[in-house]
């Protein structure tokens, strides 16, 4: 299975961000996953996984420079839509003494949220299996409106019934919902969802469990799929399809002091556990790198980090 994945594609928002320490860059879910699984991969030299980012952007100077980037950082372009008259959206990060952070939006017109009303180019691909694999999160669904939701869920359940492999992050934002019921959505994904990461206090949000065990016991019903449940400094839980006894992956031990910024930690984490379970190492050697990666992301500013902070991929190819 892992070994037939040659093309990856993340879909979701991108939006320049404005950090803490005064700097700005660009952030946004699965953007942030796309671009830290890219710069891994590239350390081995391997290009037989390629990694795509899918999004509608705008015409302004933020978006120009957004392309430049992505063709600096091994990340492809083929389903990022240009919208012209628009501009990407913007969010503010603020941090508390122990770098948890807090959001300030301005993504009201951002291009992305009529995506597939803009472009049939990623639904047909995921329809007649183009790809193999896809990247979304719930944030990626929030975004949409409900009837561009219906169109992606009719688009992922075709793709996995020619194969097409789905890996979920359940990332929760409770404004981008407004009337709408999230549960009901991400029962939908879940369904489909190989790999489901989840953060245990999104989980809580969402379903209105309250323990490790009742988020085992929400998914049972998708035995299929492969949980992997982040806790923050707490150790994450792998319950695979094949032993549903949760196995649990101790966190890296940070020092208080040395936490700047949590932003982008969970969406670095995927990334981390991806790049090694792609290039076929077992779940606790992925999960372990993951948690690795996660670690050196909260004691930088911002989502993304320089590369060279990143842990070296070493895998058993």
């Amino acid at each position: 299975m892992k070994g037939a994945i040659k093309q990856l594609v993340c879909f979701g928002e991108c939006m320049v961000e404005h950090r803490a320490d005064g700097t700005s860059s660009f952030g946004g879910d699965t953007f942030n996953t796309a671009w830290y699984l890219a710069q891994l991969l590239k350390q081995s030299n391997d290009n037989h996984i390629a990694v795509s980012f899918a999004s509608a952007i705008g015409t302004d100077k933020a978006s120009t420079n957004l392309l430049d980037m992505l063709s600096n950082s091994n990340v492809r372009q083929d389903y990022i839509v240009l919208e012209p008259h628009s501009a990407l959206g913007e969010y503010w990060i603020t941090l508390d003494e122990k770098g948890e952070r807090r959001f300030t939006f301005a993504r009201e017109h951002s291009p992305v949220r009529q995506y597939f009303k803009r472009d049939e180019t990623l639904t047909q691909a995921l329809h007649n299996k183009l790809i193999d694999a896809i990247y979304l999160s719930g944030i990626s669904l929030a975004i949409l409106c409900a009837s561009q939701r219906k169109h992606l869920f009719e688009a992922l359940a075709a793709f996995k019934k020619r194969g097409g492999l789905i890996f979920f992050d359940n990332n929760y934002r409770q404004a981008l919902w407004r009337s709408d019921n999230p549960e009901l959505s991400y029962q939908a994904v879940m369904a489909l969802a190989n790999i489901a990461f989840l953060t245990d206090e999104d989980e809580y949000a969402v379903y209105g469990t309250a323990n490790v065990d009742e988020i085992i016991a929400e998914h049972q019903k998708h035995r299929s799929q492969l949980l992997v449940i982040r806790q923050g400094a707490q150790p994450c839980v792998l319950v695979s399809p094949d032993n549903y006894s949760p196995i649990y992956i101790a966190a890296q031990n940070i020092a208080p002091q040395l936490i700047l910024d949590t932003c982008g930690a969970g969406d670095a984490f995927a990334a981390g556990f991806l790049a090694h379970w792609l290039k076929g190492c077992d779940l606790q050697t992925a999960a372990c790198f993951a948690h690795q990666v996660a670690a050196e992301v909260i004691q930088h500013h911002g989502a993304l980090i320089s590369a060279d902070f990143l842990p070296k991929l070493v895998t058993q190819e």
